[in-house]
């Protein structure tokens, strides 16, 4: 039990008690601002990742790429917020950060497909698909429906779109995939009660799945601009053919 528990008179537990998300963390619940300390200072890792891809991004990406340090932050900003309160209005957030991500990433492998609005259209149609899943997923949360099956169904189509296109080396695609493979482990471990200690806020399984998942970001970030500048590669050697400018 923690010396300061969570109840009646603490920060956000009213709004917990009559909205309350649709899973419940390990992470014991303390009577702070922060509820879950650990769950939600481990979303710096997200930031950390936006960084990188800001650094590199500038110097050699195109408009694609540019959008990954944004979406990385954008993660962690929602994250934080979400555990932080812990309610269904914060849990909405969330969805929203996971959605900005998975959605660059699916619109990135369509656009390499030459399926998706490239110029100004594309990002249009890029934030219009983010704010409808955002809603939908509301709309789930607030009927206590598993909305995370959407973020599922947007993994597997982004893994089944990569694997329908040409690319020079798929390295940091599948280094990408393993690191999201071990994240769900330490996420379902603690949402399951099997790794769970829950007094300790200096570590937690499901704050694990946030550095986890940020080096994933970052994997896939590596992986986008490798397949993009093969693509380029092999259009400039086309005569006549315009270089791609996602």
């Amino acid at each position: 039990m923690p010396a300061n528990p969570f109840g009646p008179g603490c920060p956000w537990h009213a709004l917990h008690m009559s909205y309350p998300p649709n899973v419940d963390w390990c992470e014991a619940k303390l009577c702070s601002l922060v509820v879950t300390p650990f769950n939600s200072w481990s979303n710096i890792a997200y930031l950390i990742a936006a960084a990188l891809m800001w650094r590199q991004a500038g110097k050699v990406g195109g408009p694609v790429l540019r959008m990954f340090p944004l979406a990385a932050a954008l993660t962690g900003a929602a994250s934080f917020v979400y555990h932080v309160s812990l309610n269904s209005f914060s849990q909405m957030v969330d969805f929203f950060g996971m959605y900005v991500f998975c959605m660059l990433i699916l619109m990135a492998n369509m656009q390499r497909a030459g399926k998706w609005a490239s110029g100004a259209r594309g990002p249009r149609h890029y934030w219009a698909a983010v704010f409808g899943l955002t809603a939908i997923s509301a709309v789930a949360l607030l009927q206590q429906l598993p909305a995370q099956i959407a973020v599922g169904v947007l993994v597997m189509l982004i893994v089944l779109s990569e694997l329908r296109l040409p690319a020079r080396s798929r390295r940091y695609f599948w280094m990408g995939v393993a690191a999201m493979v071990f994240a769900s482990t330490l996420s379902a471990l603690d949402l399951t009660r099997v790794m769970c200690a829950a007094d300790n806020h200096w570590f937690q399984a499901h704050g694990a799945w946030h550095i986890v998942t940020a080096l994933a970001l970052y994997l896939a970030f590596l992986h986008t601009d490798n397949a993009l500048y093969s693509q380029d590669l092999a259009r400039s050697a086309a005569p006549g053919v315009p270089a791609a400018t996602a």
